[in-house]
């Protein structure tokens, strides 16, 4: 199977899961019929899944979905838990700049802004978002905070998905992070976190309405 279409399938395979047309538990067997695909392209998928922690085997037979965020009261409660956290950590006396991680981060937002926000997919985006966010969570020198900021991303990951690409958006939000990583790099730690604070908040208000996620 083309890694275009792996790439669809999984995707299917998460809207599915997202509207309840999958239940909790699934076999291999299941999974092969309903998709019309062979058991080595399957397992290839769910070992992303379960890469991305929304899917784990279980014990004996068959593969079980774990809790995810799927609502939009949920979604909402993720973001002020973010907005809580993620400032905080700039501002944690722990924290340290790691200035070739900033300038990895900065050349993938750079990118982003001026061309990728027009061209990629969601889960492509997603992983960008996701990365920068977690980046500056493990500079915080917290490992309970960068752990939780990576949790929450795994589990608002599906609900991501379901959400309909709005590339504008993307586009401000890069612009965001390319101001958060500029007070980053002048040493302007407190302008920073009042940067990612505002960032959160704006999303939470952007992307946390029930219109916006469909039937």
């Amino acid at each position: 199977m083309p890694p275009a279409d792996t790439e669809q399938l999984y995707l299917k395979l998460a809207e599915d899961r997202l509207h309840g047309k999958l239940g909790d538990s699934v076999t291999e067997a299941d999974l092969m019929r309903r998709y019309d695909v062979p058991r080595h392209t399957l397992r290839r998928i769910l070992s992303r899944i379960v890469n991305e922690g929304w899917m784990q085997r279980r014990t004996g037979h068959g593969w079980a979905f774990l809790p995810m965020i799927d609502s939009v009261e949920a979604y909402r409660e993720s973001y002020e838990l973010r907005r809580f956290l993620e400032p905080q950590g700039l501002r944690s006396p722990s924290f340290k700049l790691d200035p070739a991680v900033l300038s990895e981060q900065r050349k993938r937002q750079e990118f982003l802004h001026s061309a990728g926000y027009k061209t990629l997919g969601q889960v492509e985006l997603f992983k960008s978002n996701s990365d920068f966010h977690e980046a500056l969570a493990l500079m915080s020198g917290n490992r309970f905070l960068a752990q939780t900021v990576a949790r929450q991303n795994e589990l608002r990951r599906l609900i991501e998905y379901r959400q309909t690409l709005d590339r504008d958006r993307v586009w401000r939000q890069t612009g965001e992070h390319l101001a958060i990583i500029e007070m980053l790099e002048k040493g302007l730690i407190e302008r920073a976190a009042k940067l990612l604070d505002k960032h959160i908040s704006g999303a939470l208000k952007e992307k946390a309405r029930p219109e916006l996620f469909g039937p």
